[in-house]
């Protein structure tokens, strides 16, 4: 659209330093065949094609001298040209320069043009096309480093979420490893100090049978007791509540790593129901142990995901002896897909099984259920 206003600009130009010519019938028809070389020009992206039309408006001024009065209109595509720093460019630019000098020389008394007009109009016509031509290589300098700041910074705001993911998974991990060592300090010294304790004070029920200390001692064993199934329940919540999905189903996968090619899977939050966590272990690891009795395979793949209504898990392998279970599931290996089904449907889940190109256990858990 650029080149196209210069063309215009240069093409009216030509048509008042035309308008002084004598005659109307070649004056018209240059003026015909300068707009068809100004819309050839401005639709094809080819320089070599411009090049040649620049040649032959050129040539065609030995035949119609009125064609000269657009000879701006070359000069300016010339110089847009030898911009280009092509070698075949300099070279044509030069023949067509030495070629519209002929013509000059030859043909400039047939033409009313005044020389200095002329002359004045080739220079505007060069200046337009450096003028355009670097205006046109700052655009796409801008253009380019508009780009390249815009994808660099949609990478280092990627890398930032991926440090913030990143990070808060490393908090959550702290924060469950520290409760399972809380848990296992109260177990292990809280837990056997009351155990301790609960022994001694059967001891002593034994010992002292008379009342009231009997009775006394009953109601110290019978506290003691009491607090020992209150810390054992919160010891086992501190556990349960430990336990990170993620990390117990890449610990299983490395257990089959030197036999196996494992790809998992895993995009999961960190607010998982304990339900969901042991039934998800569970069948990855029931699973991982039907293809070790059963199947041939050499690839296991362990897809896990988060769905805004639900939870879903896929456990596949390449084998190819794997067979789909009776609907008893009392068949060989039949068990073990009965009890996955039965933890599911516990939860108000449904498992599938394929045995299409390897075996598949496909499931998923309703988040509304848990």
């Amino acid at each position: 659209m650029e080149r196209l206003i210069d063309h215009g600009i240069l093409y009216v130009a030509g048509l008042f330093l035309l308008a002084g010519t004598k005659g109307w019938v070649r004056p018209v028809l240059a003026a015909l065949l300068a707009l068809i070389y100004v819309a050839f020009s401005n639709y094809v992206e080819s320089g070599n094609v411009r090049l040649v039309l620049s040649a032959i408006l050129t040539g065609g001024c030995c035949f119609l001298p009125g064609l000269m009065c657009f000879l701006p209109l070359v000069c300016y595509d010339c110089v847009w040209l030898l911009l280009e720093r092509s070698r075949i460019f300099f070279a044509g630019t030069a023949g067509i320069g030495l070629l519209a000098a002929s013509v000059l020389v030859r043909g400039g008394k047939r033409v009313g043009p005044q020389p200095e007009w002329f002359v004045f109009l080739l220079v505007i016509a060069g200046l337009l096309a450096y003028r355009m031509r670097r205006h046109l290589q700052q655009k796409e300098a801008y253009i380019h480093l508009k780009d390249s700041s815009t994808e660099l910074r949609l990478v280092m705001q990627k890398r930032q979420q991926e440090l913030m993911e990143k990070q808060d998974y490393e908090i959550h991990l702290a924060t469950l490893q520290e409760r399972n060592r809380i848990a296992r300090e109260i177990h292990d010294n809280v837990g056997h100090m009351l155990s301790r304790a609960i022994l001694q004070m059967g001891a002593l029920q034994t010992i002292h049978r008379e009342e009231p200390l009997h009775g006394q001692l009953m109601q110290i064993n019978d506290t003691l007791g009491e607090a020992m199934n209150s810390i054992r329940e919160s010891v086992h919540d501190l556990h349960n509540e430990s336990l990170d999905l993620k990390q117990a189903l890449f610990d299983i996968c490395k257990e089959f790593e030197k036999n196996y090619a494992i790809d998992i899977h895993y995009d999961m939050t960190q607010d998982v129901p304990r339900s969901v966590k042991y039934c998800f272990l569970a069948i990855t690891k029931e699973a991982f142990a039907n293809v070790v009795r059963h199947s041939d395979a050499d690839k296991v793949t362990v897809f896990v995901c988060e769905h805004p209504g639900f939870y879903q898990m896929s456990v596949e392998d390449n084998g190819t002896h794997a067979s789909l279970p009776k609907k008893d599931g009392q068949d060989e290996g039949g068990i073990g897909l009965a009890n996955m089904k039965d933890r599911v449907q516990a939860l108000g889940g449904t498992i599938h099984f394929f045995a299409e190109h390897g075996f598949r256990i496909l499931l998923s858990v309703p988040k509304t259920k848990q």
